[in-house]
C-alpha cells in the first residue's frame, strides 16, 4: 500500500487538516493517510498543549466517516517526544511492504534544517510538502545544502508525482488558510468559529470539555 503520514499536535483538529489529508491522498493515489498525533512535540518548547487524550479524540471524531483517513496513536504510545526520523524508520523497518510519505506544510520545509537528522530524512525518506498561504517556499532560500535541495521536486500539473524514497515533493493544493492557534484564541474569546474552519462535532467536543477556556488545565 501507499501510505501517507500526516503528523501534528491537532490542537484542535480543523478543516485544514482534513483538507490536506484528502487532497494529498487524491493527488498521490494513496491507499490511506495516518493522522499521527504527537505526544510531546519537540519543537513546541514550553508552549501549553492540550492533553494527548483530547487531541486524539478530536482527530478520531473528525475522521469517523472518512474512507481513507485514519487516526494513529503510535507516537502517543511512545509516551515521549517523538521525532519524525524515528517514526519513519519504525514504519519502514516493521512494514517494508508499504511505501510511505510524510505530509507537512511548507512552513515545516522552511525549518527542516532544525529537525533531528534532517539530512537523513531527505536522503532516505519521502516528504510531501504542501505550500501554505503566507508560507510560500523558495527552494533557493532554504538553509540546506545544494545536494539536499535537489532532493525536493516541485510538482507541476503535467508532472504526475511519484512516491519514492529519497525524493521529496513540493506541491500547491489551494490549502485553506486555517490556523490552530487562531482557532484557540477565537474559542477562548467566547466566539463561535464557522463550520468552514472546524467541524461541528469537534467544536461540540471542545465546548463540552472547555478545552480552550482561560485558566483551563490542559491535562484535565
Amino acid at each position: 500500500m501507499k501510505i501517507g503520514i500526516l503528523g501534528g499536535t491537532f490542537d484542535p483538529m480543523h478543516r485544514g487538516h482534513t483538507y490536506l489529508g484528502r487532497a494529498v491522498s487524491t493527488v498521490l493515489d494513496l491507499d490511506r493517510v495516518l493522522f499521527m498525533v504527537s505526544y510531546l512535540p519537540p519543537h513546541k518548547g514550553k508552549q501549553k498543549i492540550t492533553s494527548p487524550f483530547h487531541r486524539y479524540s478530536m482527530v478520531a471524531m473528525d475522521l469517523l466517516e472518512e474512507e481513507t483517513l485514519y487516526p494513529s496513536q503510535w507516537e502517543l504510545d511512545q509516551r515521549k517526544s517523538s521525532y519524525t526520523i524515528e517514526t519513519l524508520q519504525y514504519f519502514n523497518s516493521h512494514y517494508p511492504q508499504h511505501q510511505y510519505c510524510f505530509i507537512a506544510g511548507s512552513d515545516s520545509l522552511k525549518e527542516i534544517y532544525l529537525w533531528k537528522d534532517y539530512a537523513t530524512l531527505l536522503k532516505e525518506h519521502c516528504f510531501v510538502f504542501v505550500q501554505r498561504p503566507g508560507a510560500q517556499v523558495n527552494l533557493e532560500e532554504l538553509k540546506i545544502s545544494d545536494s539536499l535541495r535537489q532532493k525536493i521536486h516541485i510538482v507541476c500539473n503535467q508532472d504526475p508525482p511519484i512516491i519514492r524514497s529519497g525524493q521529496s515533493l513540493l506541491m500547491t493544493l489551494d490549502a485553506p488558510d486555517i490556523s490552530a492557534s487562531s482557532l484557540r484564541k477565537l474559542i477562548a474569546s467566547g466566539k463561535r468559529p464557522s463550520s468552514k474552519l472546524i467541524s461541528p462535532s469537534v467544536l461540540q467536543y471542545v465546548k463540552k470539555h472547555r478545552l480552550y477556556e482561560e485558566n483551563q488545565d490542559p491535562l484535565e
